[in-house]
């Protein structure tokens, strides 16, 4: 008997091998976190992550059916929503008395949607450390949930929306996530770690610093290594993903990190996502000591007036310095572009191609890594909400064509054929 089942959807398109094997890479951590503050007070809980556990919806009822399931939490993000609402459909037609709560970013921006749907009883809005377990418990022991925080629902056919939930200052309160419901053997890399959660910085693309908080909130250092650390012994897991959206915003946390990993002698090898102005001698240093392979900086345009328009306010100067300094360590850089910025025409694009040819040409073949994507407004994003005063208009309102390699907007210089005719030649030309 489970008392609550969490299932990571499938994500709905998979452009290529390329975008297959990515849903292999690391197990849903969210889930993962949910599922250690359920068992906490006391409920039984399992986690299905359907695309690397090859899984059919038939295969999920008979789960719900065997384990005689009460609750079930299903995790949206935009490339897996549409299969999170096939599912729960199915789950409500089959299972009416089950209760099903949605919650991950989709979800959390768009909950009057994700309500009107029919199939999901409660939207669990942002963090759901603290609500997630509250609703289990509502719904367990027949309470009501109308006090609990940071929820949506509908009631008498009018939707519900209680007050946000403050987010959690002290992230070391939260346990470690169910390492052992995961099938760690289905991911090439199953140790993924986050050291903090929320982005200092506003880039009108990215809806980080609305989900998680607009401060940096940080584990502490042995927090964070205890993880690694039990993940090292326990699973005999030697690489690592540090999944915050910045792991070198804040100095002082970067270098403490690495140097406790090598205080305890942990010989791993990690990857990190870092931003060019945090990125110097000092800090890079620690991080190959301490071993990281692969750092990825957001560079995003060639164009200095488009990186200060979407609120990077760095400088192309700034992201070449910063890649010369990884690479100068040893770290294999990987630069991540978007063609369609709100003020992107043909001029800034050629700019765009030609920085990251620049940037490709610093180091031997596959030291450096460029990577392109179209500009993909994701709700709850500044581009999203304020997408007309930038002149971009929507082409559909289909969340499954928001893939990031297929247009889904068109702005004032660029027609949805010229957006996917710059994006082909960016791919095609820096290779």
């Amino acid at each position: 008997m489970k008392d609550v089942i969490l299932i990571n959807p499938q994500p709905v398109v998979l452009k290529d091998a390329f975008a297959e094997n990515v849903m292999f890479v690391s197990p849903p951590l969210g889930l993962g976190y949910l599922a250690s503050a359920v068992r906490k007070k006391g409920f039984s809980v399992d986690i299905i992550d359907v695309g690397p556990e090859r899984l059919l919806i038939q295969d999920i009822l008979d789960e719900i059916e065997h384990h005689k399931v009460k609750v079930v939490g299903i995790s949206a993000f935009i490339s897996n929503y549409s299969s999170g609402i096939k599912i729960a459909n199915k789950i409500k037609e089959t299972f009416p008395n089950v209760k099903i709560i949605m919650g991950g970013p989709q979800a959390s921006f768009i909950p009057d949607e994700v309500l009107q749907t029919g199939c999901i009883d409660v939207v669990s809005i942002f963090e759901g450390e603290i609500t997630f377990p509250e609703l289990v418990e509502a719904f367990i022991h027949n309470k009501s949930i109308e006090e609990i925080l940071g929820i949506a629902f509908i009631k008498d056919g009018s939707i519900v929306k209680t007050p946000a939930r403050p987010v959690i200052e002290n992230i070391d309160e939260i346990d470690f996530p169910a390492w052992d419901l995961f099938k760690l053997k289905n991911y090439t890399t199953p140790g993924i770690i986050l050291t903090g959660r929320g982005c200092p910085y506003k880039c009108i693309f990215c809806a980080a610093s609305v989900i998680s908080g607009a401060s940096y909130r940080m584990r502490s250092t042995n927090n964070v290594v205890d993880e690694i650390e039990f993940l090292n012994k326990e699973y005999n897991i030697s690489t690592f993903c540090f999944a915050d959206d910045t792991f070198t915003a804040d100095e002082k946390h970067c270098i403490d990190i690495c140097r406790e990993i090598r205080r305890r002698n942990l010989k791993i090898k990690w990857t990190a996502e870092t931003r060019a102005n945090t990125v110097n001698d000092k800090v890079v240093s620690e991080m190959v000591k301490a071993g990281c392979t692969h750092a990825q900086i957001g560079a995003e345009s060639g164009d200095n007036n488009i990186l200060k328009t979407i609120g990077k306010n760095v400088t192309t100067q700034t992201i070449e310095k910063a890649a010369k300094i990884l690479l100068g360590h040893g770290i294999i850089v990987i630069c991540s572009f978007i063609i369609g910025n709100p003020n992107d025409d043909k001029v800034t694009i050629n700019k765009t191609i030609d920085f990251a040819i620049k940037l490709k040409k610093l180091a031997p073949k596959n030291c450096t890594v460029m990577k392109f994507s179209l500009l993909t407004p994701l709700p709850g994003t500044p581009v999203y909400i304020n997408r007309e005063k930038l002149g971009i208009r929507l082409t559909t309102n289909k969340w499954d064509k928001f893939t990031f390699h297929d247009p889904v907007i068109e702005t004032k210089y660029l027609t949805v054929k010229e957006l996917q005719n710059e994006f082909s030649r960016a791919c095609c030309l820096v290779v």
